[in-house]
């Protein structure tokens, strides 16, 4: 019990929750114990809405104990994504000013979250209007423009805050995928390194390996050690991939030597895949000269056009593929054999709109001829249900003791993969397996524009949103074309 625990000299987020659960606990208390526990908080989710629900009772005690606390409050709840604190806090924050800009950009983030981008410009032009010329409120007026699929407006947009703000990492970041997904290569992937000024607060081994060696920029590896890092999420390591083989060929040509420094779900794939002359390195072992992020290979390696680039680099065990081979064969027997992903980490940023709701996915079950395989582990409550209704699905995830080499394995057994834009995704292109892939209406610029087809992935065949959350005609061309395989 917190009431007799006594917490350690100095832990003062600890002393300071002890206080708050005082019958006699007022505002200042809890305003003292939420900007404490903010603070130390960091990136864990958790904490930080612990510190947002202290900060909220120190409010509702006495609104008027931090004349800033209302900001706080709604500032805090913008970072945390609490949308439904955010909309209450902003609405009262305008009520007592009208002229809020901060409060305008705030709530058009709440409402651009429940995917009504027409109220979110809204109220992010109102916001440009009240402070003409601020980068940030440019800033997210070219993001919400971008949503919308209007990316030569978001582009105009973002280099108006470049002129206005040229150190600003994030809005030249947020330029390059626009770069990128048009196909502007050259320009797209020098602007994609800004990443890195923001790098430390993203990923560990990028802060480990600048303490000890510079960030290289294409210079030579003659006589050199070089450190490459998986960065950003799974199917961003897997698109990259691809390149550690070019450049281990340049390492050899100029005399260097490339490490390549990842420990996580994808290591046992890279390995197989990975030249002799790169080693896997799972901790800092090597003192390297220079270090690089993965998603830097094709600006290092001046990788411009996509053209060859789409065949199948990965593979799954061969031992591991033939074991599964006679499980799905034996849930399967001689039906088309479909794998399906409908839904992401709900912790990713934008799972909410990559992701098919339940009930609009159940147009894709039920063919005749097909056995359908969940890949994404933890679904059982919506598969049960399915099954019971008569559907032919089997849920394998139950048997994976590998993560994804055990997908890997399933996926090297089957005959079709339908999935929304997640790392299967990716490694189902990297296999070489024949993929529909669901898309948002403005999804990830892996997959450019407009087209059926991603040079990236031989095997992936594009199936996009025609308009924001329009689900309905991508299942329907999805459909017709797994009746189309399994009469085959």
């Amino acid at each position: 019990m917190i009431d007799s625990y006594t917490p350690p000299a100095g832990d003062a987020v600890a002393q300071l929750r002890a206080r708050v659960a005082m019958p006699d606990a007022g505002a200042a208390d809890w305003l003292a114990f939420g900007q404490t526990a903010w603070r130390a908080a960091e990136r864990n989710r958790e904490r930080r809405r612990e510190a947002l629900g202290a900060l909220v009772r120190a409010y509702q005690l006495d609104p008027s104990c931090d004349p800033a606390l209302l900001h706080t409050i709604a500032q805090t709840a913008f970072i945390v994504r609490d949308w439904a604190l955010v909309d209450s806090a902003t609405a009262l924050l305008l009520t007592h000013d009208a002229a809020d800009a901060n409060a305008f950009i705030w709530r058009a983030a709440a409402v651009q979250a429940a995917d009504n981008f027409d109220e979110a410009e809204h109220l992010l032009r109102e916001a440009v209007r009240i402070v003409p010329g601020n980068p940030v409120a440019l800033h997210k007026l070219a993001l919400c423009v971008k949503e919308q699929g209007r990316f030569a407006e978001a582009e105009a947009l973002l280099r108006r805050v470049l002129e206005l703000s040229p150190n600003s990492a994030h809005a030249l970041f947020d330029l390059s995928e626009l770069e990128i997904r048009a196909g502007r290569y050259a320009d797209g992937w020098p602007h994609y390194d800004s990443r890195i000024a923001f790098g430390d607060d993203l990923n560990d081994a990028h802060r480990a390996l600048g303490e000890i060696s510079a960030y290289w920029q294409g210079e030579s590896l003659t006589g050199k050690t070089l450190v490459v890092y998986g960065e950003q999420g799974n199917g961003d390591c897997l698109w990259a991939a691809r390149f550690l083989p070019a450049l281990a060929g340049r390492a050899r040509r100029e005399g260097g030597r490339v490490i390549f420094g990842h420990d996580g779900p994808l290591r046992h794939l890279f390995e197989r895949m990975l030249p002799p002359d790169i080693a896997l390195e799972t901790s800092l072992e090597t003192r390297p000269d220079f270090h690089c992020g993965l998603m830097s290979l094709p600006l290092r390696l001046g990788v411009t056009d996509p053209a060859g680039w789409g065949g199948a680099y990965l593979s799954a065990d061969p031992a591991r593929a033939a074991v599964w081979r006679g499980r799905v064969e034996q849930m399967a027997g001689r039906t088309l054999k479909v794998g399906l992903v409908w839904n992401g980490n709900p912790q990713h940023i934008r799972d909410a709109r990559r992701s098919v709701p339940v009930e609009q996915f159940e147009a894709l079950l039920g063919i005749p001829g097909v056995t359908y395989f969940a890949l994404s582990p933890g679904r059982a409550a919506t598969v049960e249900p399915w099954r019971a209704r008569g559907i032919v699905i089997v849920d394998p995830t139950g048997q994976f003791e590998a993560g994804f080499d055990d997908v890997a394995a399933v996926l090297a057994n089957l005959d079709l993969v339908v999935t929304i834009d997640s790392g299967p995704a990716h490694l189902a292109g990297a296999l070489g397996v024949p993929t529909c892939l669901m898309i948002d209406h403005v999804s990830a610029w892996f997959w450019g524009g407009e087209t059926q087809r991603t040079p990236w992935y031989d095997s992936v065949e594009l199936f996009r949103q025609p308009a924001i959350g329009a689900w309905a005609p991508v299942l329907a061309k999805v459909r017709e074309r797994l009746q189309k395989f399994a009469a085959r």
